[in-house]
């Protein structure tokens, strides 16, 4: 995957994290709240790279698992979001 397109499905991941942070109910804000900062360690992490992004086992799944997480939290799907979330989590690679 290249790393625009990584970039954008981490942001989709912070922002359905962030979503399920500030909107979702009060059990899951904790979960919302650890993904957005495993998220946004990748996201700072990019910012600066110009080799490779961090690796995925399946990179097509991947990228759409974020754009999923992203629109169950804005239909306030919280469970569902936080679930993607978490697959998303599992594909990315230890770097």
């Amino acid at each position: 995957m290249d790393h625009a397109a990584f970039l954008v499905a981490i942001r989709q991941l912070c922002a359905a994290a962030d979503i399920a942070a500030k909107a979702g109910p009060q059990d899951l804000r904790f979960d919302a709240l650890q993904s957005l900062a495993f998220f946004r360690r990748h996201d700072d992490a990019g910012l600066g790279r110009t080799s490779s992004p961090a690796s995925t086992s399946n990179d097509e799944l991947f990228l759409r698992t974020a754009e999923a997480a992203l629109t169950m939290a804005g239909r306030n799907e919280f469970s569902a979001s936080l679930a993607l979330l978490e697959q998303a989590r599992s594909l990315l690679h230890a770097t």
